[in-house]
């Protein structure tokens, strides 16, 4: 907008007409007045495109406020939905496999020589230790696994993509992990024996890729199954290294523990179910390694 001040130099009638008419015509340019504006088609149309604009704000808050109230397909739902539609139930292998993973670092902090917990009692993990009863690692494993169940069930609370386990899954994680970490040393035995009959582990140097150190494999492969007893020297210095790699590799102790599991399901669990012609939450089939280790192991 322009903006013409008065001076003591206008005082003349034509000056006051020149600046009317320069006034009018600046505002003629600059905002230009139709009457079609104030026609009553037009305020019609105004008045119309209102009440449409109010009708479209309503609409939109009604259909919020019955999303949130009715429970329809736009409010969130408790637990995994697209699981919860198909009826396909999450897999129990990472749970079970964290739990082997936990049991595997607590033998290898025995090894290394903190071998009580917090409170001062022995840590009752390791089937080598004849000094422990079978029922206290017993006991150990069965709490490691229901430790992990209960912090899904915890998370489950407040996460809405998770779902707690059900009793039938809750009893087969802990039977698999009492049933691997009783069965330790025997499976990490077949995982080795498997493992060196396969020309392609040792000559491309995959023996971590199932949680096996190199030593390992040379020493079975150059021993018998009565030598390990009698060397308790190499024994005890191989046990320390593989401790220390299980402690500071986090991959290295996952691989072991998938493996062990793996060797678990298709030697133990599978064929006790197809002789009892029973079967377990989520099944027993081995779905969760790559096909290579899954054609050495199983």
């Amino acid at each position: 907008m322009t903006i013409i001040l008065y001076t003591p130099a206008m005082r003349s009638s034509a000056q006051w007409i020149a600046l009317f008419i320069l006034l009018l015509l600046h505002t003629l340019v600059n905002y230009p007045i139709t009457t079609d504006a104030f026609s009553p088609s037009t305020c019609r149309r105004t008045k119309q495109s209102t009440i449409s604009t109010r009708e479209c704000v309503h609409n939109i808050r009604l259909y919020s406020s019955n999303a949130d109230d009715s429970g329809g397909s736009t409010k969130k739902k408790k637990g995994d939905s697209l699981r919860s539609t198909t009826g396909i139930r999450p897999s129990l292998h990472p749970t079970t496999i964290n739990c082997i993973a936990e049991a595997l670092l607590l033998r290898s902090q025995c090894v290394l020589g903190k071998s009580q917990n917090e409170d001062g009692i022995e840590i009752a993990i390791d089937t080598a230790n004849k000094q422990i009863e079978p029922l206290q690692i017993a006991i150990t494993a069965g709490g490691i696994a229901m430790s992990a169940i209960d912090q899904r069930k915890d998370a489950a609370t407040t996460d809405e993509t998770t779902d707690a386990f059900t009793v039938e899954e809750s009893q087969t994680i802990s039977g698999r992990v009492v049933g691997v970490i009783m069965r330790m040393r025997e499976l990490e035995q077949g995982m080795i024996q498997k493992a060196n009959e396969v020309n392609w582990v040792t000559k491309y140097g995959e023996e971590e890729s199932f949680g096996l150190l190199k030593k390992e494999c040379k020493h079975a492969a150059s021993t018998n199954d009565e030598a390990p007893s009698s060397d308790e020297g190499v024994v005890g210095e191989l046990e320390k290294q593989l401790a220390e790699t299980i402690k500071i590799n986090p991959l290295f102790r996952m691989n072991r523990a998938e493996c062990l599991l793996a060797l678990f399901l298709s030697t133990v669990e599978a064929p006790q179910m197809e002789k009892l012609g029973q079967d377990v939450a989520g099944g027993s089939a081995v779905d969760f390694i790559d096909s290579d280790r899954l054609e050495v192991l199983c």
